[in-house]
């Protein structure tokens, strides 16, 4: 990328959606963060008593890094958490453009392409656009979770452990160009502006944890033309400190307009209508039921197959 294009990212950025996504957060809890953790196996028995109990269905895993989205009893709760998803697997992550003076943002050398970020307030309790909501998706974290089991390394105050977490750009959606996708730091400073490429996140002492972690902000950028209706970036993550092993590849999706799942849409276009009313009259009276509980002849002697 020019060095003009980045400076004028970075002014353009400082200036409104940086600007405006701190007056709307308020205090640092309000965003919805990423989170960077080990174990991906490891589930609370019981969401609403997530220190008692556990569900661990690969103990080998202990190490094995994952990113994962704000879990049940959170009150950004992600619809389809572990992953950013509904969850009927519908795309939750919402763009939308940057202006600057009431316009678009377009991309140097292709005025067809326009700035979008992902900066959306969402609650479990009212949906998108709830203004006591948290502002999704721009904070990064590593896990602290239920009985430890997600919890990287603590260390002490005086001794910060040996992982040193990297978040890899995999690749982008086909529908991308490689240039068309970028992540900005708070300071402006651009990364993952390839696939390859690595940002390592600093480690702090997070003294309400007790232990070293995690918390940054690291915001998302694409260029989109007119057709860009959805699209994705594949990430992973690496410990340089060879403390955890890789995580799985990730893949984020992000649509400009989003498709709840509502009671009633049938055919899973947003809108409850005469096309769902449809759907249910061609199939009334059908019965999916199935019981296996019924008598069955077998006089359990060998048979021939032929």
């Amino acid at each position: 990328m020019k060095a003009s294009f980045l400076v004028a990212v970075a002014a353009l950025t400082l200036t409104t959606a940086l600007s405006q996504t701190v007056q709307a957060q308020g205090h640092a809890d309000t965003v919805a963060h990423f989170h960077i953790g080990i174990n991906p196996t490891w589930r609370p028995a019981d969401w609403s008593r997530p220190a008692e109990g556990a569900l661990d269905s690969d103990p080998t895993d202990d190490n094995k890094l994952w990113l994962f989205s704000m879990p049940p009893i959170h009150k950004a709760a992600t619809p389809g958490w572990p992953n950013w998803e509904h969850s009927n697997g519908n795309t939750f992550l919402v763009l939308s453009p940057i202006l600057e003076d009431g316009r678009h943002v377009t991309k140097p050398g292709d005025p067809t392409k326009e700035l979008y970020t992902c900066n959306f307030l969402y609650s479990k309790a009212n949906g998108y656009g709830d203004p006591n909501g948290a502002t999704h998706l721009n904070g990064w974290s590593s896990a602290f979770g239920p009985q430890g089991a997600w919890n990287l390394a603590a260390g002490d105050p005086n001794n910060a452990p040996a992982w040193s977490i990297q978040l890899r750009r995999e690749r982008v959606s086909s529908n991308l160009d490689a240039d068309d996708f970028l992540m900005l730091l708070s300071d402006d400073t651009p990364v993952l502006q390839a696939d390859g490429q690595t940002h390592t996140f600093g480690q702090r002492w997070l003294a309400g944890e007790n232990a070293w972690g995690i918390h940054t902000h690291l915001y998302f950028y694409f260029w989109l033309d007119e057709a860009d209706s959805e699209v994705s970036v594949v990430l992973s993550a690496h410990d340089a400190g060879g403390l955890c092993q890789r995580s799985a590849d990730v893949t984020v999706r992000f649509a400009k307009t989003v498709v709840q799942p509502i009671p009633g849409d049938l055919n899973n276009d947003g809108i409850v209508d005469i096309e769902d009313l449809r759907i249910v009259m061609e199939n009334f009276g059908l019965s999916g039921l199935y019981s296996g509980q019924g008598p069955e002849d077998d006089d359990h002697e060998d048979h021939d197959h032929k």
